[in-house]
């Protein structure tokens, strides 16, 4: 690494967690990144939810209060931006990586500290509402603008989340470079800020990379489906729950979340073709896709990428997922798996029955998904592009 001054890379996150994808995301980079770089991870929050095990593996790191906020609320903010600012001057890094910051305000202070990249995970710099989806549930094809407004019932609220979204997106404009985890993330990012008549910083595609897993042999022949995703309206868990009603084997769910006692009454009611298990962890994961016939990712939003899927994948696990956002850049239609069009629950049900008819398209489409992410999605050359953008951030 030939970043000027002491070399350090300092994360900036909100919250230290293991139970989203974003989270499991940061957690490999960082383990990657230990043998590259030195590193220091500031977070608002801790959650509890990581093993001692992961904690020992992602560096040096310290709570920021703070880092957590979202911007809407103006109150604390000065605090925040001041905690944050004794903090990065203590460390004098060389390089400032910000992911999941949604406070414009902190957003811009990291970026006048130096070199500064940001990771962009989701919707939320180009999006003021559900993710690109409309509240008739058809995905989104607008660029951020007034247009946004039609999407809120309380006229106020949706001017407020609009500036709110205009802002982040002028603040993560001044940094030295940008990452997305997909094609779908970098197009409409480019058109957002286009439309908002901003020049972009160099834009890249970083995509993740399957973390916590022990190695198994491609599986694809299991007992049941697998739903695992957080407990939300938008991840189609719905439209999930009517195509269990039209398939043998059994749908078992993984997850957290507002609809979490919705769940737990489906599988009371279900006779046992449902079954709801609360939220999995990384060795809870490991067990459950081993023994999937496929994985479910029938999701109404555009999903920014969809690393459930490709964990399935990296075990032999055939995914049939929805024709949404990112998941085009690891899903092969007819090869690893089936998309489906979004809400579609018999378009769901018909391919997962195709592949508890024939168990050996099962097995081949496991293998084949398998042997994708492990020539596509490697950490090794993923975390030099990403040394790569450092150096480049840090000449400018």
């Amino acid at each position: 690494m030939t970043l000027s001054g002491n070399g350090l890379v300092v994360h900036l996150q909100d919250r230290l967690s293991a139970r989203g994808g974003a989270d499991r995301n940061l957690l490999g980079v960082l383990e990657q990144l230990q043998d590259i770089v030195p590193t220091r991870l500031l977070v608002g929050r801790d959650d509890g939810s990581l093993t001692e095990h992961e904690r020992a593996n992602i560096g040096p790191w310290k709570l920021v209060k703070g880092l957590a906020r979202g911007g809407l609320k103006k109150r604390g903010s000065e605090a925040a931006r001041r905690k944050l600012k004794t903090a990065l001057a203590e460390l004098n890094p060389s390089l400032v990586h910000l992911h999941n910051i949604m406070d414009p305000s902190l957003i811009e202070m990291a970026s006048a500290t130096g070199p500064s990249v940001i990771t962009i995970q989701d919707h939320r710099l180009f999006c003021p509402g559900l993710g690109k989806l409309k509240p008739n549930g058809a995905i989104c094809r607008d660029a951020l603008g007034p247009v946004c407004l039609t999407c809120f019932k309380d006229d106020d609220y949706g001017r407020r989340l609009l500036a709110l979204t205009e802002a982040r997106l002028r603040a993560a404009a001044k940094m030295q470079a940008v990452l997305v985890l997909s094609r779908y993330m970098a197009d409409e990012l480019k058109a957002a800020w286009q439309k908002q008549g901003l020049v972009p910083p160099p834009l890249e595609v970083v995509p993740p990379f399957v973390h916590g897993f022990q190695p198994l042999l491609p599986q694809g022949s299991g007992g049941y489906h697998l739903l695992a995703c957080r407990l939300v309206e938008r991840k189609g868990l719905r439209v999930a729950l009517a195509a269990a009603r039209r398939v043998a084997m059994p749908l078992v769910v993984a997850g957290d979340g507002p609809l979490r006692k919705e769940m737990r009454q489906a599988a009371r009611d279900s006779g046992g073709q449902v079954r709801y298990l609360g939220w999995a962890d990384r060795e809870d994961m490991a067990r459950l896709l081993a023994g999937a016939r496929s994985l479910w990712l029938p999701s109404l939003w555009a999903e920014p990428f969809g690393i459930v899927g490709l964990e399935a994948l990296a075990v032999g696990v055939p995914v049939v997922a929805s024709r949404v956002g990112g998941v085009h850049d690891w899903l092969d239609d007819g090869r690893s798996g089936f998309l489906t069009p979004p809400g579609d629950a018999e378009a769901l049900a018909s391919a997962a029955r195709r592949l508890e008819k024939e168990p050996s398209l099962a097995q081949e489409m496991g293998r084949a998904g398998a042997s994708r992410v492990a020539r596509d999605f490697k950490p090794g050359p993923l975390m030099e592009k990403l040394r790569e953008t450092y150096e480049q951030a840090g000449d400018k």
